[in-house]
C-alpha cells in the first residue's frame, strides 16, 4: 500500500493514501534536484482529482542518502510487506 505523508512548517499533516491502486512513479535528476512524481491510476476521477505526490528533493542530500544506504548493505533496506 504506497503512501505520502508530509508535515508542514505550519505543522498540518498533509496525507496521500494510493490503497492498492496501481500507481506510476517518475523520476527527474538534473544536477541540482531530484524529483519524483508518484500517481494513481485513477481512470474514473478526472484529471484535477487525481491523487499524486511530488517530491523535490536537493540532489547532494539525495546522492548523500543512497551512498550512506549502500555502505549499511541489505540491512539497511527497509520492507514493509
Amino acid at each position: 500500500m504506497a503512501h505520502v505523508i508530509i508535515r508542514g512548517n505550519n505543522g498540518c499533516r498533509h496525507e496521500v493514501d494510493f490503497e492498492d491502486d496501481q500507481i506510476t512513479v517518475e523520476v527527474f535528476v538534473n544536477d541540482h534536484n531530484v524529483e519524483l512524481v508518484i500517481e494513481a491510476l485513477d481512470e474514473d476521477r478526472p484529471w484535477q482529482k487525481k491523487r499524486f505526490a511530488l517530491v523535490n528533493l536537493p540532489r547532494s542530500e539525495f546522492d548523500r542518502a543512497m551512498a550512506e544506504t549502500a555502505r549499511k548493505g541489505k540491512s539497511a533496506i527497509k520492507v514493509v510487506e
